[in-house]
């Protein structure tokens, strides 16, 4: 596999991201986007569920992410793009937020962790080509492009939708690289569960490259840190503590496991 974004085959001349949430691209693949960004790609990221409450009450679950966040008089939604905007500017992205809500703020559909790391609600059928509609990847594909979606580990739901546009845009003829999401990724299960479903389901992946990201390693350590609000909610199940230390530790035991330097993988459909 390449170790090196522009040794593969195309030279794509821009390169966007599909962020899930306002922190996934930064952990999962922020080498990758910095390294482009230091050779004035300007890759953009663009970080789909980016909205927050709709009217009406406000259920317990999202009352209890609110206050694992802290954000506090700031709001919600303003203190996580003010997070992404810091990470944006120490990678050399470029941020875009839309307008769909977090799952969490999708009315009853997902109220406790079983339900948000489940199964799709039904009546979300229609929200992937939402998606690609917005991201422009409902047109005839743009051959000097690189789109980069999640895999969906862990199994979020927002990040399960993105899965699908991404596999719907590549099935169209996009250039799609799949990244593995982090730190759900971190457990070796989660990749080997993703790939088998997705081939049960006549989509078998194929690796697309592994970026060295030695280069840029401090800048995606830094870029993770700029999430104040999500540091020690996301890395819980991952450190004993939510230092910068701890998670430089967990984060490049698992980069360089392959090849013994830190590494971002990614994928891509196997008949492309």
């Amino acid at each position: 596999m390449s170790s090196d974004p522009e040794d593969t085959p195309t030279d794509p001349s821009w390169h966007r991201f599909l962020s899930p949430h306002f922190d996934d691209v930064s952990i999962s693949c922020g080498g990758t986007a910095a390294l482009l960004a230091a050779r004035d790609h300007a890759p953009e990221v663009c970080v789909v569920f980016a909205a927050g409450e709709r009217e009406g009450p406000q259920t317990a679950f999202v009352a209890e992410q609110h206050r694992r966040w802290k954000l506090g008089e700031e709001g919600v939604i303003p203190g996580r793009q003010r997070e992404e905007t810091s990470a944006a500017m120490i990678l050399g992205t470029v941020p875009r937020f839309l307008d769909f809500p977090d799952a969490i703020y999708r009315g009853e559909r997902y109220l406790d962790d079983p339900h948000l790391f489940g199964a799709v609600a039904p009546d979300e059928a229609d929200l992937p080509g939402q998606i690609a509609a917005a991201v422009g990847l409902d047109r005839r594909p743009d051959h000097t492009a690189r789109v980069y979606a999640p895999l969906a580990l862990g199994n979020h739901v927002d990040h399960q939708h993105l899965l699908r546009v991404g596999l719907d845009a590549a099935r169209m003829g996009w250039d799609v690289w799949f990244y593995e999401d982090l730190p759900y990724g971190l457990d070796p299960a989660t990749l080997e569960t993703r790939l088998a479903a997705l081939e049960r389901a006549g989509d078998r992946l194929v690796p697309a490259a592994a970026i060295d990201v030695t280069a840029t390693w401090r800048q995606k350590i830094d870029a993770i840190m700029c999430y104040a609000s999500q540091v020690p909610v996301i890395f819980r199940h991952v450190t004993t503590a939510p230092t910068r230390e701890q998670i430089d530790a967990a984060m490049r035991t698992y980069a360089a496991a392959a090849t013994g330097v830190p590494t971002e993988r990614y994928w891509r459909i196997a008949n492309r």
